[in-house]
């Protein structure tokens, strides 16, 4: 247990389940954000939902629905699913039981992305069979970290996320931090028509940087507008979940307090002006409220000079907070909470790796560019083998002309050649740079490592490692 926190948020809703008929409520509160799946186990050390993923209906336009594909809560009679899907949520320890049922008219999967799942329920490629439409999959496992997480499809993961199949995770620990409000902001956009359908034309910008959508979405909304408390104190929960796009997030005149990463809680928060959250990143934050009853802050994203030249459009607003009164019990103005993490045991003796990563764009109209690991595109790739329980520093070099958001399953890293310490599952590498990352190799299984820009990965930049004995 690395990094555990807990989080008693004053304005959530406690989580209430249905078993055998009968109504009852776990001691766990959620965040403000996508609503909870329903947990029908009466155990309060254990979870067990139902996930449909089917086709759907979800408006990315006031009144202009699109069919999407979205994920519903199969526990819920009526449920028609939304976009981002329910919530899982639970708490350090749990016990996670998901019967996931397949109503797409393609074979998917379940991917826990930061979870340190067994391998066989990871659901990506080389994890687990493809769950075929109509068909059905259990997944289990257990919550041993506490953070912000999210789960996903891992089969042709750039149309089926695009279409909507994308949905978060909060993992609960222990922490004395108090606030007012707790919040889950999903991050995302998609390129819809004016007709307010999900567009059908992908340019070759777009397999050359990552689709870029024309509409920001927080919580699958445009421009949602949000209470809050006047002076108020909250815990933001902020999730990329783009195919491509980069968020550069932050309010004006007002500085961010980072306390927590991919994989939870920092042990030394900090103070920025924006943070730059890559495809797949998770942070958290700690936002003290300014401002009277009346007031509006809005919450924008700024351009991000990721590469290849795309344009900037200057700054964006994502969400609009409207001021309210100050709550009846202000939030206890105690210190950011702090996680728990060690340095990894690196020395001139470690194992070392490098990994290059590169593009190949289109040498004909109407080719498609290629992205690559060490001169190699997926499935086309060698397998890498490490010992369970080894230490290993890999070195990923960017010799491309964009940023590459670089994505390990199956455990956590830390990033060295910086100053703050941290568990991160995902992190950006800038182009034309070398980003080392520290990693404990302590789940035995297959697991795939890749660019998070979802055109890349399905485009070959996405390789195999084994840990530990051959499955």
């Amino acid at each position: 247990m690395r990094h555990p926190f807990f989080l008693k948020a004053a304005m959530a809703a406690p989580v209430v389940l249905a078993c055998n008929g009968n109504a009852q409520t776990k001691a766990l509160e959620a965040p403000l954000g996508p609503v909870p799946l329903v947990d029908v186990d009466p155990d309060p050390d254990a979870i067990e939902v139902s996930i449909v993923a089917a086709p759907g209906r979800w408006a990315f336009l006031p009144g202009k629905p699109a069919d999407v594909w979205s994920y519903r809560d199969g526990n819920v009679d009526g449920d028609e699913g939304r976009v981002p899907g329910p919530m899982l949520l639970g708490k350090l320890g749990d016990r996670v039981t998901v019967h996931f049922r397949n109503e797409l008219p393609e074979p998917t999967t379940l991917h826990w992305h930061g979870i340190k799942v067994p391998a066989l329920h990871d659901g990506s490629n080389v994890s687990q069979m493809a769950v075929d439409p109509g068909a059905s999959f259990t997944y289990e496992f257990t919550f041993t970290e506490a953070g912000t997480f999210w789960f996903h499809p891992h089969l042709s993961a750039d149309e089926q996320i695009e279409r909507g199949l994308y949905a978060p995770i909060v993992v609960r620990g222990e922490d004395d931090i108090a606030v007012d409000a707790d919040r889950m902001l999903v991050l995302d956009d998609v390129k819809v028509e004016s007709s307010g359908v999900l567009s059908p034309t992908i340019t070759g910008l777009d397999l050359m940087v990552g689709r870029q959508g024309n509409v920001l979405l927080v919580n699958g909304e445009r421009l949602p507008r949000f209470e809050a408390a006047a002076g108020g104190r909250e815990r933001w929960r902020l999730l990329n979940t783009a195919n491509g796009t980069y968020f550069n997030v932050g309010l004006p005149g007002q500085r961010l307090r980072v306390i927590g990463w991919d994989g939870g809680l920092l042990p030394e928060p900090y103070e920025v002006d924006a943070v730059v959250i890559a495809p797949g990143e998770r942070y958290e934050l700690l936002v003290e409220l300014g401002g009277v009853e009346g007031e509006t802050i809005e919450l924008q994203t700024q351009h991000y000079d990721r590469g290849h030249d795309l344009p900037d459009q200057g700054p964006r607003a994502l969400a609009t907070f409207a001021l309210t009164a100050l709550p009846a019990g202000p939030a206890n103005q105690s210190p950011a909470p702090r996680g728990q993490v060690e340095p990894l045991p690196v020395t001139a003796d470690t194992p070392r790796r490098s990994f290059t990563l590169s593009e190949q764009e289109p040498a004909n109209p109407g080719d498609e560019p290629r992205f690559f690991i060490n001169d190699e595109a997926y499935p086309d790739v060698t397998r890498l083998v490490v010992g369970t329980g080894e230490v290993e520093v890999w070195e990923i070099v960017n010799d491309a002309e964009m940023d590459h958001p670089f994505h390990l399953h199956g455990t956590f890293f830390q990033v060295l050649d910086q100053p703050r310490l941290g568990w991160k599952d995902t992190v950006n590498v800038p182009r034309k740079s070398t980003v080392r990352i520290a990693v404990d190799f302590d789940n035995p299984g297959l697991w795939m490592y890749h660019c998070h820009i979802l055109e890349h990965a399905e485009r070959g930049m996405m390789g195999v490692l084994q840990v530990g004995p051959s499955p």
